[in-house]
């Protein structure tokens, strides 16, 4: 491809990692609407983000000897966060995506939410309705987050992670995406599927 003055243009690319979670049906208590969310973490690979939430994890703290190691080593979901501890680890990440000195070129983060009250039932699959509807929206918001935080780049997709769940033993989530997006402008993904990683 050529710009307007006939010279080569090189377009800049940028390698993520892309990490993504749901929340189930939620009902609204003001309209009754039941929703449900997909929550998605862009990591830029060349300022990582991953080094720096573990970091903020472990106070910098890596010595598992350490009394404070064992504390701070505990599985923090947003369902169950009911201890001291994982209290602790959660304040210190949000303390972090809220100062932009530390984070505000390496996290990335988009939430879509869907009224699923207003879906049509029958444009879904029946028999698996909540993966049929999860896989179609998913690949929406990958689309979009990719493409509003590096317009203009070619993105290269090293790796999507997913927490295990239902999508996991789905026929189609697990590649379905993937396959669909590869065929989009300037996306470009490494892997084959969706790695699903533990909670832990």
């Amino acid at each position: 491809m050529k710009d307007l003055f006939g010279n080569k243009y090189i377009q800049q690319s940028v390698h993520v990692n892309i990490y993504g979670d749901e929340i189930f049906s939620k009902t609204c208590p003001e309209s009754g609407d039941s929703w449900f969310y997909i929550g998605l973490i862009v990591e830029d690979l060349s300022i990582p983000l991953l080094e720096d939430i573990i970091y903020e994890r472990f106070c910098g703290n890596f010595d598992k000897a350490s009394e404070y190691y064992s504390k701070n080593n505990k599985i923090a979901h947003w369902i169950d966060i009911s201890s001291a501890d994982t209290k602790n680890i959660c304040k210190r990440w949000f303390e972090y995506i809220l100062n932009p000195a530390k984070s505000s070129k390496k996290f990335y983060s988009y939430i879509l939410g869907i009224n699923n009250s207003k879906l049509i039932r029958e444009e879904f699959d029946t028999d698996d309705e909540f993966n049929s509807k999860y896989n179609r929206f998913f690949r929406t918001a990958v689309t979009y987050a990719l493409k509003t935080f590096f317009p203009g780049k070619e993105i290269i997709v090293e790796n999507v992670y997913h927490e295990e769940g239902t999508q996991k033993d789905n026929k189609y989530f697990p590649w379905h995406c993937i396959y669909r997006l590869n065929q989009e402008d300037s996306i470009t993904f490494q892997g084959n599927d969706i790695t699903f990683l533990p909670k832990d």
